[in-house]
């Protein structure tokens, strides 16, 4: 089980890679995610990054064997951790994208969240079966998710379990689009990035998440107002 690291023409790809397991996260491959991510935030010129699972899965989330260890202190770190990864990534300065396939779940959904755009197979399915598991869906990433999907929509995948399938998730927002040939869609994405400069990518991805923070703030305000 890893989470390889690998960079070629000015865009690097993060895969994790645990398909026996549906790419279930253990702290071991959390604490690896996030070395690989300091790693990058030093990589000069680079002007996108592509997080993808492997096997035909992207996340089915956290390990939850290894949650379930009669041991809070250990596994109160594993979840810091965690949140700490996924706030990781949202702060990386180029820009990010989730390829997914598969299951995308949990911890999985999280980190696609964390991604500025999301690109999915028909097969990808997602769902955060926190409650089911007696787990706490941590409050920043019911945020990111409120903010991408709505109040509601984020309800139904929260309170009821609900599982979407692609076409569902694409109506939701959850995912920008859907396509048979998910690399196919990203690397024609990534065509684009690869003639811009490294400066221009970068201020490109800050001003869209500063401009989604302010439309997902004017939302809240305007709900409590209202």
């Amino acid at each position: 089980m890893t989470v390889r690291l690998d960079a070629r023409d000015r865009v690097a790809w993060l895969t994790i890679d645990r398909p026996a397991k549906r790419n279930a996260l253990t702290g071991e491959m959390w604490a690896m995610l996030h070395r690989h991510l300091d790693a990058l935030d030093r990589t000069r010129d680079l002007v996108a990054v592509v997080l993808r699972g492997a096997g035909g899965s992207f996340s089915a989330g956290a390990d939850l064997a290894e949650l379930r260890t009669p041991d809070p202190e250990y596994v109160g770190g594993v979840q810091e951790l965690a949140e700490r990864t996924v706030l990781r990534l949202r702060d990386l300065a180029p820009p990010t994208f989730a390829e997914i396939d598969g299951p995308c779940l949990g911890a999985g959904c999280s980190l696609a969240l964390a991604c500025d755009v999301r690109i999915c197979s028909p097969r990808a399915r997602f769902g955060i079966p926190a409650l089911r598991h007696g787990i706490v869906y941590e409050p920043v990433h019911v945020q990111r998710l409120v903010q991408v999907v709505g109040p509601g929509p984020a309800g139904l995948l929260l309170y009821g379990g609900e599982v979407w399938t692609a076409e569902e998730a694409t109506a939701h927002g959850l995912v920008d689009r859907c396509s048979e040939d998910t690399s196919e869609a990203v690397e024609r994405i990534l065509t684009v990035l690869r003639g811009a400069s490294t400066a221009a990518a970068g201020a490109t991805a800050a001003a869209i998440r500063a401009a989604s923070d302010t439309v997902a703030s004017t939302a809240t305000t305007t709900t409590a107002v209202g």
